[in-house]
């Protein structure tokens, strides 16, 4: 079920509006979609811990310090579930490994899938990476308007994960609804998502079969030999609930999250054309760049469920509630960040959280930060002259823009 802008999903059924976001906030609505650097930037000045009743009771943490003191205290916060939505906690059992997982069970199997990810590892996948931007730009040659987001955004990281897990490109569409099914739509519509995951692990139990009876050098293949060292100097493999969960979460939080920065990230040149000459003239601050979009345009608010009474920044917080840990919000902390709410496009002190903190942060980092590096390269370096052709639409779950109207030069 879709959501337009007045709060009304195509089934008919609207979204109570919000009286008060201190108390009784709605991260789901569409009014938080566009305005919630706006809706944040009031919350950590007068209720930095925020609550709602909906979703049978939640808190949003909002500054910088209580997400890295959460993020860090898994006893008290736990990461077994992950989703604030109109699904009661105790009907969630989804597992998604590692990030569904606390210590001590998360370390070892995190550290058993870090090698397709490491910066060397990475390295290999810029070439890949590369003719799959310049592929999905010869098709806008010729145009004067286009969309930065389905036509771009919304491909590269779709192909190049397919790249990584050894399915063919054709598959793209099908990954895109289901990335859309799972963490858009289906944060309001249960049933869609239920659908979308079940057709997702079916999917990926077929392709896990065939590595194991024929590897291939491929992400697939990877997991279903993997082995969890253990603390006694022992080895596992890895179970099949485990191989799913894994390769489940890496098709789908890989995508969303990479598509959603790089078409924000667009988005923004498209609206300042200070900011795209210079990233033109001078291509080594690219680098720089890419952090600053990854901060600015965090598009990531996770979840954790309350496993026992505790205090934040002096707030009491109830066990068996959930709790988000805003981590957008964090990295527009002005007590960690100079005009935080300005893209500086060389800023030197970029400690920002859109990859998370702690034991969970983001295992795909890597691939992300040269995901988004390359796509804006490849762009830049084809269409260095664009502007915005019209209005984006910022979608709810994972934070991005649905369509990027632009004008090529």
């Amino acid at each position: 079920m879709s959501v337009d802008a007045a709060g009304t999903g195509t089934s008919g059924m609207t979204r109570r509006p919000v009286r008060d976001w201190a108390t009784d906030f709605d991260h789901l609505s569409p009014e938080w979609a566009a305005h919630s650097p706006e809706i944040t930037a009031d919350l950590r000045q007068r209720c930095p811990v925020a609550h709602t009743e909906r979703f049978y009771g939640a808190y949003l943490v909002t500054r910088y310090d209580d997400v890295v003191t959460v993020a860090h205290d898994t006893v008290a916060f736990s990461n077994r579930i992950t989703a604030v939505n109109e699904n009661r906690p105790e009907n969630i059992r989804l597992e998604a490994p590692p990030i569904t997982l606390d210590p001590p069970q998360h370390g070892p199997l995190r550290r058993a899938l870090l090698p397709p990810f490491s910066p060397h590892a990475v390295r290999r996948l810029i070439p890949v990476t590369e003719a799959i931007c310049d592929r999905a730009l010869d098709a806008l040659e010729g145009r004067t308007v286009a969309d930065a987001a389905v036509d771009y955004a919304q491909i590269v990281p779709v192909e190049v994960t397919a790249r990584l897990l050894g399915l063919p490109p054709e598959d793209g569409d099908r990954f895109r609804s289901w990335v859309k099914g799972i963490l858009g739509d289906g944060l309001i519509d249960l049933d869609l998502a239920a659908r979308c995951t079940r057709e997702v692990r079916a999917f990926l139990a077929e392709h896990l079969a065939e590595r194991r009876r024929r590897p291939t050098d491929d992400l697939i293949s990877y997991v279903a030999h993997a082995e969890v060292d253990s603390d006694d100097g022992s080895t596992r493999p890895l179970g099949e609930r485990e191989q799913l969960g894994v390769l489940y979460l890496l098709l789908v939080a890989g995508i969303d999250t990479t598509w959603s920065t790089i078409g924000s990230a667009l988005h923004h040149l498209s609206t300042n054309a200070e900011h795209r000459r210079l990233l033109v003239e001078t291509p080594s601050l690219i680098d720089a760049a890419v952090e600053e979009f990854l901060r600015y345009f965090a598009p990531i608010t996770m979840g954790r469920i309350i496993e026992h009474d505790a205090v934040i920044a002096g707030c009491p917080v109830r066990a068996g509630e959930r709790l988000l840990v805003g981590y957008p919000s964090a990295n527009r902390d002005a007590s960690q960040f100079e005009a935080p709410d300005e893209v500086i496009l060389d800023r030197a002190h970029n400690r920002h959280l859109a990859f998370g903190v702690g034991p969970h942060r983001c295992l795909g980092s890597n691939l992300a930060r040269m995901e988004l590096k390359v796509a804006l390269q490849r762009w830049l370096a084809r269409f260095p002259d664009f502007e915005a052709a019209g209005e984006v639409v910022w979608t709810i779950g994972v934070r991005g823009p649905s369509t990027v109207p632009v004008r090529l030069g």
